[in-house]
């Protein structure tokens, strides 16, 4: 699971550039700074390897996980020498961090294609491995900003049942404590949880949200439907009016995070970013929930394809993750420009559609906030609308506790 991208022009940052040129995920204009954008290829989304050390009943991915063709190293540098400059890669999996060369990997599109964001989503369960490779990314990436990005899908054993792991929720907060501990601070790197919301663990989401944010954990922690075919269905039995009461009830974490994240701003400039991150936050949600139970115009051009490319592990590439694959990169000699140039993505990109005539939507936060960047209209009315409804709706939510006492049951 990835978590968003670009959400206010004016946050705390470091790397390249002044804190009011970059956004949440710093390493590129915010979307003020940038309201207009060419659609070219903005993201990779790189699942590194099939191996997994988990048994995730959400996962959507679980028919190709544990094979034995996952690209070599050789054949993904092929890929980075061979592809455009493009800002962020987004790792997958599988379990990243049993790749080991994962740290290389990265360097290869921080050094080649310039990108200055990476999204890495693990399972928390190799804590030492994490915490070493980590230092190693960012002491050999100097440019790049870091989103490291564990999963808890609920507290203790709800998230192991989910997961199929014992104890690995114990696991996954000592990983984030550790990291905390060895790297808080950091300026290139951001500590970030989602969670995807089960029936099992969603009386209990709450409680697990005010002990992340109360702790100071997280930087952000979402809370995402269920994508896909999942390897439980019975884990999609929400309903919508569920998961909005859900939605309601912890907006008021939400304005805790952004509280967090602007905590050294003032006055307008923090008001602004408030307003930014939080209309952002109920835009993507919005469009997330009316899509959960079928197909539902997002009100905007998505860019799958244009903008973004997938690579599974064993080299299929797609435009979206919950498309299917359209080709493999071993018919292109692994060079990613040809294939991203290549008919067969043309079709594809035909076959989405644009504008009233697209046919193609889903709940994909990812690829939501990526077409959002793509959309002056969205960015500068639909946007600030969005924070409206969060504030009139936030008025009526109950604020709750927020802190260790909260989930310690659990633990």
């Amino acid at each position: 699971m990835q978590l968003p991208s670009s959400v206010t022009t004016d946050i705390p940052s470091a790397g390249a550039g002044s804190a009011a040129e970059l956004d949440l995920h710093m390493g590129e204009p915010g979307l003020l700074h940038k309201l207009i954008r060419a659609k070219r290829l903005e993201g990779v989304f790189l699942f590194v390897t099939s191996k997994c050390n988990s048994k995730c009943r959400t996962c959507f991915y679980h028919e190709r996980l544990n094979r034995s063709d996952d690209l070599t190293f050789d054949q993904i540098r092929t890929l980075s020498e061979t592809a455009p400059r493009f800002d962020k890669l987004w790792l997958s999996g599988g379990e990243p961090f049993l790749r080991e060369d994962l740290a290389d990997i990265i360097k290869l599109f921080h050094d080649n294609n310039g990108v200055r964001v990476v999204n890495l989503p693990t399972n928390g369960l190799l804590t030492d491995r994490i915490i070493a490779e980590t230092d190693r990314i960012l002491e050999s990436c100097p440019h790049l900003t870091v989103h490291l990005n564990p999963s808890l899908d609920g507290p203790g054993g709800l998230h192991d049942a989910n997961r199929g792991v014992p104890g690995n929720f114990e696991k996954t907060i000592r990983t984030m404590r550790m990291v905390k501990e060895r790297f808080g601070g950091h300026p290139r790197l951001l500590q970030n949880v989602a969670t995807v919301i089960t029936p099992e663990a969603y009386d209990s989401l709450y409680d697990l949200g005010a002990f992340l944010v109360g702790n100071e954990l997280v930087a952000t922690h979402f809370y995402e439907i269920v994508r896909g075919n999942p390897r439980d269905p019975k884990v999609k039995s929400l309903t919508p009016e569920e998961i909005r009461r859900l939605r309601l009830r912890v907006m008021p974490l939400i304005e805790k995070q952004a509280d967090n994240l602007f905590k050294n701003f003032s006055g307008a400039k923090k008001r602004f970013a408030k307003i930014f991150f939080l209309g952002f936050i109920r835009f993507v949600n919005d469009l997330q929930d009316a899509n959960a139970n079928a197909p539902s115009h997002w009100g905007m051009s998505c860019t799958a394809g244009k903008t973004t490319f997938v690579i599974d592990s064993n080299g299929d590439f797609r435009s979206c993750e919950m498309r299917p694959p359209v080709g493999n990169l071993r018919d292109y000699g692994y060079n990613l420009s040809a294939a991203l140039r290549s008919d067969a993505m043309r079709r594809e990109i035909a076959a989405i559609g644009g504008g009233k005539k697209a046919n193609c939507w889903c709940t994909h936060g990812c690829w939501i906030m990526s077409s959002l960047k793509f959309s002056p209209r969205a960015i500068l009315f639909r946007i600030p609308a969005a924070y409206r409804r969060f504030r009139r709706d936030c008025a009526h939510s109950a604020s709750l506790p927020v802190g260790e006492s909260m989930i310690t049951r659990y633990l």
